[in-house]
C-alpha cells in the first residue's frame, strides 16, 4: 500500500509539472509575441507597453521590500514620470539637459517625508530611489536602445530579447538534464554551472544566427559577428546575475513570485529578472559600437 501511494504520489507530481511547464510554454509564447508585436508596430507601442511593466514591476519592489503605502506611490510616480522622460528623449521630442525637470520630484518626494514623520526615513527614502534604479532605469532603456543606429529598429530590442529567452531556457533545459554542480545554493538552489554554461553556449549560437540574417544586418550593419558575440556573452552573463539578485531579493522577502500577473511566470520582475541587469550593459556596449 505505501509504495502504490508513493508511485500515485509521483505520478501526480508528474502531472502537476507538466501542467505547470505546458501553462508556462503557453503564457511565455502569448508574452514573447505581444512583445514582438509591440516592437514590430514601433516606438509608441513599445513604450506603452513598457510604461505598464515599470507599473507594475515598480509596485511589486515595493511590496517585496515592505515600503509603505505613500512611499511605494513616490516611487511609481518618480519612476514613471522618468520613464516617459527618457522615452521622450530618445524619441529626440526632448534632450538628456529637460532631465532638470526632474529635480522637483525628488524635492517632493523628500519633503513629504515632513508630512510622515516616520523613523529610519533615511533608509525608507533610499528604498524608493533603489526601486527607481532597479526597475524604471533599466526598463527606460528599452526605447532608446532602438534608437541608437540614429532611427528607430525593432531588431535590437528583439535580438536582445531573443537571446535572453534562449539564454533562460537553454540554461533551464540543460540545467535540468545534466545539472549536478550548484552555481549559487545559497540564493537559488536550482541553478546549476551546467545550466549556465548550457545557456551560455545556446546564446551564442542565437547571436552567431542573428549576424546571418540579411534583415537584421541591412538595419546593424555595423555589428559585425564579434560584437554579436560578445553581446551575446553579455547578455547571458548579466541576464543570469540579474536572475541571481532577482532570486536573492524573493528569499529575503520570503516569497515564490514577485506576482501573480503572468500565469506561470509570476510577476513582472520574475520576468524581466535578467533583463534589469543585462539591458544597461547591453546598451552601453552596442553605444560604443556607434558611437565610437
Amino acid at each position: 500500500m505505501r509504495r502504490i501511494h508513493q508511485k500515485t504520489t509521483a505520478k501526480t507530481k508528474q502531472r502537476i509539472t507538466m501542467s505547470n511547464l505546458v501553462v508556462r510554454s503557453i503564457t511565455g509564447l502569448i508574452f514573447g509575441l505581444a512583445m514582438i508585436g509591440a516592437f514590430l508596430w514601433g516606438p509608441t507601442a513599445t513604450a506603452l507597453l513598457f510604461l505598464l511593466w515599470v507599473f507594475v514591476g515598480s509596485h511589486e519592489f515595493y511590496q517585496l521590500t515592505g515600503a509603505s503605502s505613500h512611499r511605494a506611490w513616490g516611487g511609481i510616480v518618480l519612476g514613471v514620470t522618468f520613464y516617459i522622460f527618457f522615452f521622450l528623449i530618445g524619441s529626440e521630442v526632448l534632450t538628456y539637459q529637460d532631465l532638470v525637470f526632474l529635480l522637483p520630484v525628488f524635492v517632493l518626494l523628500m519633503s513629504l517625508e515632513l508630512v510622515v514623520l516616520r523613523p529610519h526615513f533615511a533608509m525608507d527614502f533610499a528604498r524608493v530611489l533603489m526601486g527607481w534604479a532597479y526597475v524604471a532605469l533599466p526598463m527606460s532603456l528599452v526605447s532608446s536602445y532602438a534608437f541608437i543606429p540614429g532611427e528607430y529598429t525593432p531588431w535590437l530590442p528583439i535580438t536582445f530579447f531573443a537571446m535572453l529567452w534562449v539564454n533562460d531556457s537553454g540554461a533551464y533545459f540543460v540545467g535540468r538534464t545534466f545539472g549536478k554542480t550548484k552555481l549559487f545554493e545559497k540564493v537559488s538552489p536550482k541553478k546549476t554551472w551546467e545550466g549556465f554554461i548550457g545557456g551560455l553556449i545556446a546564446t551564442i549560437l542565437c547571436g552567431l544566427g542573428c549576424s546571418q540574417i540579411s534583415l537584421i544586418q541591412s538595419d546593424l550593419f555595423l555589428m559585425t559577428t564579434s560584437h554579436w558575440v560578445v553581446l551575446s556573452l553579455i547578455i547571458s552573463i548579466f541576464g543570469t546575475i540579474g536572475d541571481l539578485i532577482e532570486s536573492h531579493l524573493k528569499r529575503t522577502a520570503n516569497v515564490k513570485d514577485s506576482g501573480v500577473l503572468i500565469p506561470g511566470h509570476g510577476g513582472v520582475l520574475d520576468r524581466f529578472d535578467g533583463y534589469l541587469m543585462a539591458m544597461p550593459m547591453a546598451y552601453t556596449f552596442v553605444y560604443l559600437i556607434y558611437r565610437i
